[in-house]
């Protein structure tokens, strides 16, 4: 694809190359086409088939979805409702990419007249890789004929002694981008875990226990490959669609399932979307944060998951099997302690739409992850993979018990009482707030004082306009004193220190 993209002229010379002729001689050329391995490659293909959808996509309108959404890299995927649909879709994206100079190859579908329409070559394989760009040797298999997924993990067994960098480097390869295997995984991650637990040094042999544990993890790891996963959910266009997601927590890992059933003409249908597991952190938390820190992860995932299908969900339920972590999520953030509040302010906001309810632990398919699974077990779970059997049926869906603060008042916030004492009102000051400029406040409190010198009950000397004013402006600047800084006129009486921050 690369090599089809001319690059402009004026950037050749940020392109340019030495090369040795026949006589060793420096030749310089220029590459004018868009190259591998250079910064700009990626962007400039991508932004190239953004600008050919803006100029011929008006005459292909039914290729310009699979451009837009349905585009990993250089492949394009998408469906539709009927062969017919998907012939025309085909057609017009084989037509609008030809139109850029890009012919498109390699065609791949679940019925024999899409690939004979768009004339497929005969000789192509019957299963196709989407191969991550980090790592070509890892992906997700596609088997065309039975329309489903294979995980394609293939662990690089070390025959030397196992060690820590051995392991690691092994727990790497593992490449389930959907969650899929989770319930197998974590138990990798777990031991990966336990290994830092022991501070082991990298090269440093494992224990004879720790070995034997790796080794049984490593072949359950390997019999992935025979597990398929069926790709369509039964989703049509007049489809009804509702998500469900599950959440758990063990003193070991923290997992979070969505599914999504759909209810259609032919009945309802439930299937595996994706889940999403981290392990428990080497502080110990308590159950509930551990629950709670769970719904955050799941409330995550979900968010996720709707904003990247897109579909019309009519509902979306999330399931715990905490009572406490459902009455922090039903009530309001700022009543419990920090790392509480934090959490359940980030749920209340992702899932303001979705709706919390209870769900037995024996029922909860976020279980299986939280603790791990063997392959063969996993392989025959119907939790797992369905969800519980009553989750096609809402009148059998599980009683929701009463939500009790007692049970999480450990991590209430605790009340604070505030005390104010009582004073006699002054009423002195309702002078102030009669006159709106100093210069009458001081008059008026002038002829007070002048008024009650001449009652004669005063023997002192009748003041005079000028001495009234000053003893006005004295006046009101020790009751402001008396107001506002009482504390410290206080201090020097009681032969305390004044803080220096008292007269800043």
């Amino acid at each position: 694809m690369y090599r089809q993209i001319n690059v402009h002229e004026d950037d050749w010379n940020l392109q340019r190359i030495l090369w040795l002729d026949e006589l060793l001689n420096e030749v310089a050329y220029y590459l004018t086409m868009v190259t591998y391995g250079t910064k700009a490659a990626p962007f400039l293909a991508v932004r190239t088939l953004l600008q050919l959808v803006e100029d011929e996509g008006h005459n292909f309108p039914l290729a310009v979805p699979f451009i837009l959404q349905g585009r990993y890299v250089d492949d394009s995927f998408g469906g539709a409702d009927t062969v017919q649909q998907l012939i025309k879709i085909a057609l017009q994206l084989k037509n609008l990419c030809m139109a850029g100079g890009f012919p498109l190859a390699k065609w791949h579908a679940t019925h024999p007249d899409v690939l004979t329409a768009v004339q497929a070559e005969k000789d192509q394989g019957s299963q196709i890789t989407f191969d991550d760009c980090a790592a070509k040797i890892l992906g997700l298999r596609w088997l065309p004929q039975e329309d489903s997924f294979a995980s394609a993990t293939r662990i690089l067994s070390h025959t030397d002694h196992l060690t820590k960098r051995l392991v690691l480097s092994e727990v790497a390869q593992i490449f389930d981008p959907l969650g899929f295997a989770s319930p197998v995984v974590i138990k990798a991650k777990m031991l990966l875990q336990e290994l830092w637990l022991h501070k082991l040094q990298w090269d440093e042999p494992l224990p004879s226990q720790l070995s034997s544990r790796w080794l049984i993890i490593r072949k359950e790891l390997t019999s992935l490959r025979k597990i398929s996963i069926p790709r369509w959910y039964n989703t049509w266009s007049t489809s009804s669609v509702e998500f469900h997601g599950f959440s758990d927590a063990s003193q070991l890992a923290m997992a979070a399932v969505v599914f999504i059933t759909v209810h259609g003409s032919n009945g309802a249908t439930i299937s595996l979307v994706c889940s999403k597991t981290k392990i428990a952190p080497l502080k110990r938390l308590t159950i509930p944060r551990l629950e709670l820190t769970a719904a955050l992860l799941l409330s995550r995932l979900m968010q996720y998951v709707q904003a990247t299908l897109k579909l019309n969900v009519t509902a979306t339920h999330l399931w715990t099997d905490s009572v406490v972590t459902l009455t922090w999520i039903k009530s309001h953030a700022s009543r419990w302690k920090d790392f509480v509040r934090n959490r359940v302010s980030q749920i209340q906001e992702l899932t303001a739409n979705a709706h919390w309810k209870y769900v037995p632990g024996t029922s909860n398919p976020a279980d299986c992850a939280s603790r791990g699974l063997s392959t063969a077990q996993l392989q025959s779970h119907s939790l797992w993979w369905t969800g519980p059997p009553w989750i096609l049926t809402p009148e059998a869906w599980p009683s929701q018990p009463s939500l009790s603060d007692e049970l999480s008042a450990h991590e209430a916030r605790p009340g604070i009482a505030l005390h104010a004492a009582a004073s006699q009102p002054d009423y002195h000051w309702d002078l102030i707030y009669r006159y709106s400029t100093l210069n009458k406040l001081l008059k008026i409190t002038a002829l007070c004082f002048r008024f009650i010198s001449l009652l004669g009950k005063c023997r002192c000397k009748p003041l005079d306009l000028h001495s009234a004013l000053e003893e006005a402006r004295l006046f009101w600047i020790k009751a402001t004193q008396a107001a506002y800084f009482t504390h410290e006129i206080k201090m020097p009486t009681r032969n305390y220190q004044l803080l220096t921050h008292s007269v800043d």
